[in-house]
């Protein structure tokens, strides 16, 4: 290969790969923006909400015994929105009103934050792992599910009535 053919095999992987270089250059900024969120509000909120559990109430007491699942939540709901916002414009590069598509995203997140939840918990409770570390253990189980429901639900495009996808064309070749 000579040194001239390598700025445009430069140039055809990222058109053929564009999307997931990108994902994976904004799905780090917002990784470390989520983590770094977590661990500022675990500094912040976590001791006053851990002092829940001595509370007679038990939702507060249940809480209180929780504190880094009460914080990654909120964590989440400040989250997800400015992380939409990076892959609508630096990843996915769609048009459309941004308030459906953080809906959606609050969506595809969900189950994910669900599972983080799980794996949180269980790093903190079963393998006695402090809450900084069960949070980047769930980080990486999550992620992957993330990008697959962004690209097949949140970031679609969706096809008029009559149009045939691409994908379907590609298939039927």
């Amino acid at each position: 290969m000579g040194s001239s053919d390598a700025p445009r095999k430069l140039a055809a992987l990222y058109e053929a790969h564009g999307e997931k270089i990108r994902y994976l250059a904004v799905g780090g900024w917002n990784t470390a923006f989520g983590y770094g969120l977590f661990l500022v509000l675990l500094a912040w909120l976590g001791a006053p909400i851990h002092s829940w559990s001595a509370s007679s109430a038990p939702v507060l007491s249940l809480a209180g015994q929780n504190y880094y699942l009460v914080v990654q939540w909120l964590g989440w709901i400040v989250a997800v929105p400015q992380s939409t916002l990076t892959m609508k414009h630096f990843v996915f590069k769609r048009e459309g009103s941004v308030f459906p598509q953080i809906g959606r995203a609050f969506l595809i997140y969900l189950p994910a934050q669900g599972l983080s939840s799980l794996v949180l918990w269980t790093t903190v409770r079963g393998l006695h792992l402090v809450p900084q570390v069960g949070a980047l253990v769930a980080i990486v189980i999550t992620t992957i599910f993330s990008y697959i429901g962004h690209k097949r639900f949140t970031f679609r495009i969706p096809l008029e009535a009559g149009k045939v996808s691409d994908e379907h064309v590609a298939h039927e070749s």
